[in-house]
């Protein structure tokens, strides 16, 4: 048995040199953690298997706490959100449920003692999308906030609610009478928290108190009244979103929601080591994975979303999901399927991020092979996410509205006049600034077809201005395929490889954030200090 120190030491050299080694190859680093748990056991290194535990169940709390802070509750309600996944949930457990049980006919190993009740539990297991591969795939492109993004979230929230309701009904018990009381309770909770957070500062204990309201609070009130302490932390973090520094919180909780979130990719490879027959039947399950795919552009095309947007939602919900394994594990405890089930979801889930994991990495490019195909999907009418086609006579486009773009935005006013024009993919934020006679439209400018299509002649000064450098630098690569380009491009860069990546991209001018601001903040400190000695 390892000594404490040694075993936490293994751990931590694994995943670090897995996900290195799995980035190496361009492959999100959860690749890495995965086959790390696989490699822990195989050697048989298990111990402290409960901790681990433990602390993926905090990764997961941190997750949909962070997501319930970003999370606009009216996306719930879009029907293509609340219906377009009751369809797909509906089909997908009907087929994969049915292919299952087709398959138990065949004699092969684990299939041979399904009945049809135990194929639909599989099926609906195997209905899920993973929440934690989806949105670190969205934070690495830097498209949570964008159009698909937004609904590809709200899609996996909705998927959990039903997860909820299963799990509860599975019990054979209600809730406790006490969560009846659970809505004034958070309602007073939520109105002390918000006076909290008004005095908190910008260091630790603002990192501790989004730890004890995602899992003291929001968790361990869910739980105490026989509801999943994950949709409590969920909850917690759609109260909080209100305020006015929830995306500080959010942002300050990120990375310890990433550290905590390998322990649960840890885990999967921990739960059990395949055979080679529950190699093959992963394998038969994991073709069904691009049905999944099929099914989510099909769906989300009728309900009119842009065969771009479908597109980019359905590669990140193109997997299976970290809720199928709890699926599975309740009908193990109740009898109703075999053992070795978790282990063959367990072997699914992990070889259903690797395929999906390259298909994301390479998204808007492959959408920009196939889109001629891809397109044939849209439908006739208007859609709510279609672009301008005509910017005028504007000789100034600034892409992304946030802090940086209207400082720039109102700079440049006083040279450029209504010669100037935003574009920003955040619907509430248009809205916002229209209302102040901003001169803005909603449009991706990380969309190729946005580019292809806009009518812009007298454009002389493209600035990329977002928030995230993944989107700015997908933006600049869009950028460069448009032929004979008449405008300049400027973008921000804080570090040298990303000045470096920008640069290749076809960027004119890159601001070196920190070196820069240094020297203006010299400068504007010596004019300061010059004045007030005249």
């Amino acid at each position: 048995m390892l000594e404490p120190w040694l075993l936490n030491t293994v751990w931590i050299s694994l995943a670090f040199i897995g996900g290195l080694f799995a980035k190496r190859i361009s492959l999100p680093p959860l690749i890495g953690f995965l086959a790390a748990g696989f490699l822990l056991n195989f050697f048989k290194i298990t111990e402290g298997s409960q901790a681990i535990e433990v602390a993926a169940n905090i990764g997961i709390m941190l997750l949909l706490f962070t997501i319930g802070l970003k999370l606009r509750v009216k996306d719930l309600f879009e029907k293509v959100v609340w219906m377009g996944t009751s369809f797909h949930m509906l089909i997908s457990t009907v087929v994969l449920g049915g292919l299952v049980f087709l398959i138990s006919i065949s004699g092969l190993q684990f299939f041979t003692n399904i009945d049809l009740p135990a194929a639909v539990l599989i099926g609906f297991a195997l209905s899920f999308s993973s929440t934690v591969f989806a949105i670190k795939v969205l934070q690495d492109r830097g498209e949570m906030s964008a159009f698909h993004g937004r609904i590809s979230i709200a899609i996996l929230v909705m998927q959990d609610i039903f997860a909820v309701i299963f799990i509860t009904l599975s019990k054979g018990e209600w809730p406790s009478i006490w969560a009846l009381a659970l809505p004034p309770f958070l309602f007073v909770v939520r109105f002390l928290l918000f006076k909290v957070l008004n005095k908190i500062d910008h260091g630790e204990m603002l990192t501790l108190f989004g730890l004890f309201a995602a899992v003291a609070v929001g968790a361990a009130s869910f739980q105490l009244v026989g509801l999943k302490p994950d949709l409590g932390a969920l909850v917690m973090g759609i109260l909080l979103g209100g305020h006015t520094r929830s995306k500080e919180l959010a942002n300050h909780m990120m990375g310890y929601k990433d550290f905590f979130l390998i322990a649960f990719f840890f885990q999967i490879g921990l739960s059990g080591l395949p055979t080679l027959n529950s190699l093959y039947i992963a394998l038969i399950l994991l073709i069904v994975i691009h049905f999944k795919g099929g099914l989510f552009i099909i769906i989300l095309t009728r309900f009119n979303l842009r065969a771009r947007t479908a597109w980019l939602s359905t590669l990140s919900l193109m997997n299976y999901s970290e809720f199928g394994l709890i699926v599975t594990g309740i009908g193990v405890k109740a009898g109703w399927i075999a053992q070795e089930w978790l282990v063959i979801l367990a072997l699914t889930l992990a070889l259903s991020f690797l395929i999906s994991a390259p298909f994301n990495h390479y998204a808007h490019q492959l959408f920009d092979r196939y889109k001629n195909k891809l397109m044939k999907l849209n439908t006739k009418q208007i859609h709510p996410d279609d672009e301008p086609v005509n910017l005028g006579n504007a000789e100034v486009l600034i892409c992304g509205m946030g802090r940086v773009g209207m400082v720039a935005y109102k700079y440049l006013k006083e040279q450029f006049g209504e010669k100037i024009i935003g574009i920003d993919y955040k619907h509430d934020l248009v809205k916002e600034l229209k209302g102040s006679n901003i001169n803005i439209f909603w449009g991706d400018s990380t969309d190729s077809n946005f580019w292809e299509n806009v009518q812009m002649p007298n454009v002389k000064m493209v600035l990329l201005t977002s928030n995230d450098y993944h989107t700015d630098l997908t933006t600049a690569k869009e950028l460069c395929c448009i032929a004979d380009r008449k405008f300049k491009v400027g973008a921000l860069g804080h570090y040298d490889e990303e000045i470096a990546a920008l640069q290749e991209a076809g960027v004119n001018f890159v601001y070196d954030h920190y070196t820069l601001l240094g020297k203006e903040f010299a400068n504007e400190f010596v004019d300061f200090i010059n004045k007030k000695t005249e």
